[in-house]
């Protein structure tokens, strides 16, 4: 009995993360499929932004005093560890988008990681506690922040990371 229940009613889940270093939008994708046909929900769940990131070079740092980033009298420019303080500002935004996920992956049959390169290898790096060996995980290299969710949807169905919508 439980066997073709199962066959009547199914759901697919995933948690889509869509990322650059100013922002994350989080989706949530459903499909279920039962007696009255295949329904799919597509939905941003939230939106973070990492605030220092849209800040302009000239309101992180200061040029003033002693180690800024200027020729000295022989050509050569003096290390003052801006690099290194983006990706901390980039690392701090990953922990915080990976503690976003935990929450919002019960239930969840796989996560989709769309990302700009640096972002994705930030990501990598404190995503470990969300593998499980019932997760499937799709890590795309590329920043779809700035479409629209039907476009999101479109894309993701294109790179084969979801299934595409039913047909009516």
């Amino acid at each position: 009995m439980a066997a073709s229940l199962q066959l009547i009613s199914s759901m697919y889940r995933a948690c889509i993360a869509i990322v650059d270093a100013t922002r994350a939008r989080l989706f949530e994708f459903e499909r279920r499929s039962g007696p009255e046909g295949t329904q799919d929900q597509f939905t941003e769940v939230t939106d973070l932004v990492n605030p220092t990131r849209r800040l302009r070079p000239s309101e992180l740092f200061s040029d003033s005093g002693v180690g800024t980033n200027h020729a000295g009298q022989h050509g050569y420019t003096f290390d003052d560890h801006r690099q290194d303080h983006m990706r901390r500002i980039d690392a701090d935004f990953a922990r915080s988008i990976a503690a976003e996920l935990a929450r919002l992956m019960i239930n969840v049959n796989r996560l989709i990681i769309c990302a700009s390169p640096r972002m994705l290898g930030q990501l990598r790096e404190v995503i470990g506690p969300l593998r499980r060996p019932d997760l499937h995980i799709d890590e795309v290299p590329r920043d779809l922040v700035k479409m629209t969710p039907p476009q999101i949807r479109e894309q993701l169905t294109a790179y084969g990371c979801l299934p595409p919508p039913p047909v009516e």
